[in-house]
């Protein structure tokens, strides 16, 4: 019996002496739907072709190696983005992920599933906007697709 309670005590030491403590940093995830960054209101326009095909360069350049369209890749399914996000909120993430990844929730809860960082260098307001044509495009194409 005696051996019972002893091996209690010694397991509550060791099993307390290996707990540590979770430095966690805080901070203020946004609830700004449009994002954080250069971009507060956007009008866009009716959808421009050529600047929607410059787009898909820009995607397949510097987006494509993560995201593929409608299935997942090394980073998330970006082909309906535009559903739950606003233009804004796209442009801003690609002008200032950075920040982005820290303080938007979605950015943020996107990075703890995928674990990598967005590697596209994006840093002009009109190669952003060319990218957001084109996934405004694709959603088009991918609605009209899904009701045939």
């Amino acid at each position: 019996m005696r051996l019972f309670f002893y091996s209690i005590i010694v397991i509550t030491i060791i099993s307390s002496s290996c707990k540590t403590e979770l430095k966690t940093e805080p901070f203020v995830l946004s609830k700004d739907t449009k994002g954080i960054g250069p971009i507060d209101q956007l009008t866009l326009p009716i959808i421009s072709d050529s600047i929607m095909k410059l787009g898909l360069q820009l995607f397949t350049d510097e987006c494509s190696q993560c995201h593929t369209m409608e299935y997942k890749n090394t980073g998330p399914d970006i082909s309906d983005i535009l559903a739950i996000r606003k233009p804004e909120w796209v442009m801003n993430f690609l002008l200032n992920k950075e920040e982005m990844l820290i303080k938007d929730s979605l950015a943020n809860m996107t990075l703890e599933k995928y674990k990598d960082k967005c590697g596209a260098e994006i840093t002009k307001e009109n190669d952003a906007f060319k990218i957001l044509e084109y996934l405004r495009m694709y959603q088009i194409w991918l609605h009209e697709f899904n009701a045939l």
